[in-house]
């Protein structure tokens, strides 16, 4: 791990402005942002108590790492991504944190996840796994499960739809939430997604981890087969964790949890 513990401060502004920015943006897609983070690290505390030895998954600019930091000033966190900027940026938020460790990891191969140090008493995520295409997802699951110590919790807060066909005004009434929420935010000027990486890609210092991007993303930037909330549980279940449920919940917007 390249660890940059005194970036200079020109860029290390830029990083922490551009990491502002990212949290304002994510907050207009995700009403409650907040709430989901709190559920997820009072769930590893009450699992796990004060000094939880983290995984945090596809930890992009590292905004829920930060908080466990912030709720667990002595806990072990590794944070793991394949985004070469949103890494960059999380390089710079930690570069003073020696318990923190930020890690090159690519979701889609799940034995990347078996092959990180040691067992974890969590694992966290958000607003990530919707990236994965089933089949990965089902096969991350399954590595989970050999790297969450027994009695452990994993858990993922992200955006998991209504059934179109059985929760019609349920999924409606959830986009109608979404574009309310998402029109006030940008009308105060908060960045929409296509904004906010173009901002990136252009910031200085980030020249070449956008032209890294580039090639990491290839052909792999299209949505990913939405899956259910059931399909979620399902697979958690299969791959051998004892209970498994959600802790939190906003319309369509769940924070699932698995015991290991």
């Amino acid at each position: 791990m390249d660890r940059m513990v005194s970036p200079p401060p020109a860029y290390r502004d830029t990083a922490l402005e551009l990491l502002a920015s990212w949290d304002r943006q994510q907050t207009a897609f995700i009403r409650h942002r907040d709430l989901r983070f709190d559920t997820i690290l009072t769930t590893v505390e009450r699992v796990c108590g004060r000094t939880p030895r983290i995984l945090d998954l596809a930890c992009g600019p590292g905004s829920l790492g930060l908080a466990a930091r912030k709720r667990f000033p002595d806990a072990e966190i590794i944070g793991c991504d394949k985004d070469p900027i949103l890494l960059r940026m999380a390089h710079v938020a930690f570069a003073e944190d020696d318990k923190t460790s930020l890690l090159t990891v690519d979701l889609d191969h799940a034995e990347q996840v078996l092959a990180l140090p040691g067992m974890f008493d969590a694992v966290i995520s958000s607003t990530a796994l919707h990236w994965l295409q089933p089949g990965k997802l089902s096969e991350l699951y399954l590595a989970l499960a050999d790297k969450v110590r027994p009695g452990g919790v994993f858990l993922n807060g992200d955006h998991f739809l209504y059934d179109a066909m059985a929760q019609p005004s349920f999924r409606q009434l959830a986009l109608d939430d979404d574009k309310a929420q998402q029109a006030a935010e940008f009308a105060k000027g908060v960045d929409d997604w296509e904004t906010w990486w173009s901002k990136a890609a252009a910031a200085p210092g980030f020249e070449d981890a956008a032209i890294a991007r580039a090639e990491v993303w290839k052909d792999k930037l299209a949505p990913a087969r939405k899956v259910s909330l059931a399909y979620h549980q399902a697979a958690l279940r299969s791959a051998g964790f004892s209970e498994v449920g959600s802790v939190w919940q906003y319309l369509d917007d769940w924070v699932v949890a698995a015991i290991r």
